[in-house]
């Protein structure tokens, strides 16, 4: 996920004429932060949505999970309590379980109890989930229906 991460979201700020520094300020992040993520490195989730906010396009799409750069009734920002629930339709839904995807390594056993206390996954284990189980980050996320 990561490789595809750097290379679209510099293409994005390649398309939109920016340098890595005029696209920190819009964010209001450090340049440092760009350069780390174009090298590879994974955003929290909030900073993912204001990447994905400047740009008008999904999470889905800047993690190389859709092809659709944005949906018609997306949301900007991220709604944390979103999550618990739509993780847990994809796991009914895939009839598995929290343990298999432990078993898998995609995910921690011991986290599913910060979960239900709305503490959110890092951005990378939410695209494992998606990918996994078939799901959007962008609904997990609330930022769709």
């Amino acid at each position: 996920m990561n490789m595809k991460f750097s290379e679209i979201l510099n293409d994005l700020i390649l398309d939109n004429e920016l340098t890595k520094t005029q696209f920190a300020k819009k964010i209001n992040v450090a340049p440092s932060k760009i350069t780390g993520y174009l090298n590879g490195q994974i955003p929290a989730p909030k900073t993912v949505a204001k990447i994905c906010d400047y740009f008008m396009c999904s999470m889905d799409f800047i993690t190389g999970l859709s092809n659709e750069f944005c949906y018609p009734n997306i949301k900007n920002g991220y709604y944390p309590n979103c999550f618990m629930p739509e993780y847990q339709k994809l796991l009914t839904i895939n009839n598995t379980k929290h343990y298999r995807l432990a078993q898998k390594g995609i995910v921690n056993m011991t986290c599913l109890t910060r979960w239900k206390n709305g503490r959110l996954p890092q951005f990378e284990v939410l695209f494992n989930i998606a990918y996994e189980l078939g799901g959007s980050i962008d609904k997990m996320l609330g930022r769709i229906n």
